[in-house]
């Protein structure tokens, strides 16, 4: 998914330039207080890379909010 935020398209590399490239957080679309021990994490199924302030805002709610959720409540803010 690289290194762009998925909910609000934030990129750390076009801001920051070299002191921002490859940096991401990543959101676990699967808590990881629901997987047991033998779970392996897919990078691909389970995860989807979020900017801090996106990633604070989808851990607001508990249950925390979808992906989805969170962008299409960016995008009607405008």
């Amino acid at each position: 998914y690289g290194h762009t935020c998925t909910v609000c398209g934030f990129d750390f590399h076009a801001r920051y330039g070299e002191l921002g490239k490859g940096y991401i957080h990543v959101h676990h679309l699967k808590p990881l207080s629901d997987v047991h021990e033998s779970y392996e994490v897919d990078p691909v199924a389970d995860l989807r890379p979020v900017c801090p302030n996106c990633h604070a805002m989808l851990h607001q709610s508990d249950p925390a909010l979808s992906v989805e959720n969170l962008r299409a409540i960016v995008r009607t803010r405008g």
